[in-house]
């Protein structure tokens, strides 16, 4: 009796299912399954708007690469790990070529210090003020 061999397109097929990750006999592949990066769960919080990062580092590509409470954010092309704001929305661009009015002294720390949706961005004036964020 001959010894059965694989048909011509039997290869294929077996490979194509492989790198699907379908496995042709049950259980086969489930030891070499790992998480997707970026499927695991999102930590509470906002990411900033922040300034780029030139380098381009990849210092995380999930939430859970961070310490304790540290969100994975962008920062151009790069990802760093970052404290993340307390609301939605970010601070809208401070014109500093105009004197700004209002109180020159800081009345917050953080978001939640601000009432409602507003967040503690800088005012203009070197200090920080509740204020209308950008959607």
């Amino acid at each position: 009796m001959p010894a059965c061999r694989p048909g011509l397109h039997a290869v294929p097929l077996l490979l194509g299912l492989l790198l699907l990750g379908l496995s042709p006999v049950p259980g086969l592949l489930a030891p070499l399954t790992v998480g997707l990066p970026g499927r695991e769960a999102e930590k509470t919080g906002v990411c900033p708007q922040l300034q780029a990062d030139l380098n381009c580092t990849q210092e995380c590509q999930s939430d859970a690469q961070c310490a304790d409470n540290l969100k994975c954010c962008q920062a151009g092309c790069a990802t760093i790990c970052h404290l993340p704001d307390e609301k939605q929305g970010s601070c809208p661009h401070v014109n500093t070529d105009f004197p700004q009015l209002g109180l020159c002294q800081d009345q917050c720390k953080v978001d939640s210090q601000c009432p409602g949706l507003l967040k503690c961005c800088y005012n203009g004036c070197g200090k920080v003020s509740c204020i209308t964020p950008v959607f």
